[in-house]
């Protein structure tokens, strides 16, 4: 009886701590099920935060782009209403210079003209640089990177400065030409960069200083130097050189500028695969040294020859244009080259007209034009088979490598842009205007050699 009672015990004891563990387990489930289903929706919170956070940022980013898009219309559109007064600013200044032997000017006069050529110019500048920057920045603007002889294009800078120099009694040490160099470069943009660096070793140094530019190429690639002999700058004025609007306390001094010279400088050379830095010490002047990345090709055999002189032929101009400014600008130009006859039509419809009446040797064109813009004025131009073959050439504000390119591929032969450079139109009209040469199949298979 006692074994039976024992066993018995043991078996409700076993029992009642089955259910005790029945019981724990059950509370444990369900605590465990609070916890899972507290983390769900910590999870589910924390999801639904994050996916607010990156519509918030998607909507930011949309925002910035299309602040960027909003600054770079405005940007684009400032720089044409400026370039139009700048066209006829420039463009008189010119005229009055070139035509001083037949209608002289006092000292006063021929002062004035001077100070008023600087000032377009300089403005000018500034145009071209906020533009460049603002392109820079927003990823938008476009490198012909090609293989391009660094050296040569310094020697034309320092050829182009060498006036700016003398006049501030600056020795120019022009670089000895040197076969072999070859970056990778866009071409236009290095000489602009060139242009900022020795301009500004030349303002910034001191009368009978020098500014001396040099060229070396290694396995690395190619090294341009340009240094001066000016008062150079401090640790703190150095660190804040490529900053755009930064003067660095110079707004004082009779030097033109706005501080984005260098910023974008340094801005197109990266864009490049380069890089530009600056060493200096106070009292020992600045160095400012570009490095480019080499050119394995090798470059085609080209025959150097002599750039004629100009001499336009008599001809037909038909000049469409809007802006009265513009259009009386261009008869004094015209009138001071004295071998063209100009017509000129105010929209593109009368352009079209005229063309097809007239049938003149070259057409000059504006882009932007009421009714009918340039590029619609040259496609029509081109479906008529009385103008077809007209030479069609565009002188226009809109002056980004992006109008110059698209303008080139609608058909323009040139593509020139405002403020007008009357050197280069006289150029330009000479290429037009020239006779077609008959070559000699000598003179074919070297041209077709390359």
């Amino acid at each position: 009886m006692e074994l039976v009672l024992v066993v018995v015990a043991l078996a409700l004891s076993g029992c009642w701590a089955g259910m005790r563990m029945a019981i724990r387990t059950r509370r444990e489930a369900a605590a465990l099920r609070r916890i899972n289903a507290t983390l769900e929706a910590c999870s589910q919170q924390r999801s639904r935060e994050l996916q607010a956070a990156l519509t918030a940022a998607e909507g930011q980013a949309v925002q910035v782009e299309a602040a960027h898009r909003a600054k770079t219309e405005f940007l684009a559109s400032m720089s044409h209403e400026l370039r139009t007064p700048l066209n006829a600013v420039i463009g008189f200044s010119d005229l009055m210079r070139m035509n001083e032997a037949q209608e002289p000017l006092t000292h006063r006069q021929h002062q004035a003209v001077e100070q008023i050529r600087a000032a377009g110019a300089r403005l000018l500048t500034l145009v071209d640089e906020v533009l460049a920057l603002a392109d820079l920045e927003g990823g938008r603007l476009a490198l012909a990177v090609e293989r391009a002889d660094p050296l040569l294009i310094a020697r034309e800078v320092c050829e182009d400065l060498k006036p700016v120099a003398e006049a501030a009694r600056i020795e120019l040490c022009v670089p000895a030409p040197t076969a072999g160099l070859a970056a990778r470069a866009d071409r236009e943009r290095l000489r602009q960069v060139l242009t900022a660096l020795v301009t500004n070793a030349i303002q910034y140094n001191q009368p009978g200083g020098a500014v001396l530019i040099e060229a070396t190429q290694s396995a690395e690639g190619v090294r341009l130097r340009v240094q001066d002999t000016g008062p150079g700058l401090s640790p703190h004025s150095l660190q804040g050189l490529f900053q755009p609007f930064n003067r660095l306390g110079r707004e004082a001094l009779d030097v033109p500028g706005a501080g984005l010279g260098l910023a974008v400088a340094q801005r197109l050379i990266e864009a490049m695969g380069g890089r530009l830095t600056a060493e200096s010490r106070e009292g020992e002047g600045a160095v400012f040294t570009i490095r480019l990345p080499g050119a394995d090709e090798t470059p085609r055999a080209v025959t150097a020859s002599p750039v004629p002189a100009v001499s336009l032929p008599s001809a037909t101009l038909l000049y469409v244009e809007d802006n009265p400014s513009n259009i009386a600008l261009m008869r004094h130009v015209i009138t001071a080259l004295g071998a063209m006859q100009l017509h000129v039509a105010e929209t593109g419809a009368e352009g079209l007209a005229l063309a097809r009446d007239l049938r003149p040797d070259v057409i000059l064109l504006d882009i932007n034009l009421p009714g009918m813009d340039g590029f619609d004025v040259r496609a029509r131009l081109a479906e008529d088979p009385l103008t077809r073959g007209l030479p069609v050439m565009a002188l226009s504000a809109r002056a980004s490598l992006a109008d110059i390119r698209k303008g080139r591929d609608a058909g323009f032969v040139e593509y020139l842009t405002k403020p007008l450079q009357i050197p280069a139109l006289v150029e330009a009209l000479s290429r037009v205007l020239a006779p077609p040469l008959t070559a000699s199949p000598v003179n074919r298979t070297v041209a077709g050699a390359g």
